[in-house]
């Protein structure tokens, strides 16, 4: 038989324990709403710092990537072949000119004087047997004549049936030998003036001297107004008149005007009312 006092403390521990229940139920609450609140903190932290994984993860495996990477062979790229450029290249409309040829109006040289003979190559026989004088052809190096064209007037002059093979016992034969007899020299006035020593040429006339013949190549250009641009003929006169010298023949004067002078005539410095005659045979041309 429950007496009142113990159903009293029945139902004071049956409500204790209820209380209990609902003091247990409430601290369960709590802590699912602090674990909820921390992932939703620490959800925070990874949105808001995305590569902090990253960065850890860099740090502990950083070092052994580097030296992987040195330790690979490096990667040789070949170049790129380029294609060899292409031109078209056009015929000219005319030729380029030529740097030999001297441009227009220019003069030939008579005057500069370089100091230095050549000898004109090559030979002419004699056209008889008399009485042979070997001669060579010189030219002042750097004069403006053709070496073969002087030296084949120099021997038409000499073996011409009017020159001196006709007066005299003696034929013509160009070698280009050094012992020739005879050196027939053609030099600017400035050369001409030193070989012509002791004589006084004054850079105008010719001269002999010894073994050598030595013509003015301002003349040879030339000529002088008494032959009234016939430079052809007093080409003949000039090398006549000084191989006349090497003969041993003296100067002439003038005999009689309107006839025609004497081959050894001064006729370079004036005729004195002579023709002009450029052959030993006293012959008008």
């Amino acid at each position: 038989m429950t007496t009142r006092r113990t159903g009293q403390r029945a139902s004071t521990r049956a409500r204790g324990r209820r209380r209990a229940g609902r003091h247990s139920r409430k601290k369960s609450y709590k802590a699912q709403w602090f674990s909820v609140t921390a992932l939703a903190v620490l959800g925070t932290v990874m949105v808001v710092h995305p590569d902090a994984g990253r960065q850890t993860l860099a740090a502990q495996f950083g070092e052994v990537t580097a030296s992987r990477e040195a330790t690979l062979p490096p990667v040789i790229v070949p170049p790129t072949p380029v294609p060899t450029p292409t031109a078209t290249f056009t015929k000219p409309q005319r030729p380029a000119p030529s740097l030999i040829r001297p441009p227009k109006g220019a003069k030939p040289n008579v005057t500069v004087s370089s100091g230095k003979l050549g000898v004109v190559p090559g030979t002419d026989k004699a056209t008889r047997d008399v009485g042979t004088m070997t001669y060579r052809v010189e030219i002042e190096q750097g004069l403006s004549f053709n070496g073969a064209a002087v030296a084949a007037a120099v021997h038409k002059t000499l073996t011409d049936p009017r020159g001196w093979q006709a007066l005299h016992q003696v034929s013509f034969e160009r070698t280009d030998r050094p012992d020739a007899d005879l050196r027939i020299i053609l030099a600017t006035p400035t050369l001409t003036d030193k070989l012509c020593l002791p004589l006084d040429t004054g850079g105008e006339v010719s001269c002999r001297v010894e073994d050598r013949v030595v013509l003015n190549a301002k003349r040879w250009m030339y000529a002088v107004p008494a032959y009234a641009g016939k430079i052809d003929l007093y080409r003949n006169y000039l090398v006549n008149h000084e191989v006349g010298h090497a003969l041993g023949y003296g100067h002439s004067p003038c005999p009689e005007p309107n006839t025609p002078a004497p081959v050894m005539m001064q006729q370079t410095k004036g005729l004195d009312g002579c023709l002009p005659n450029a052959w030993p045979t006293t012959k008008a041309t």
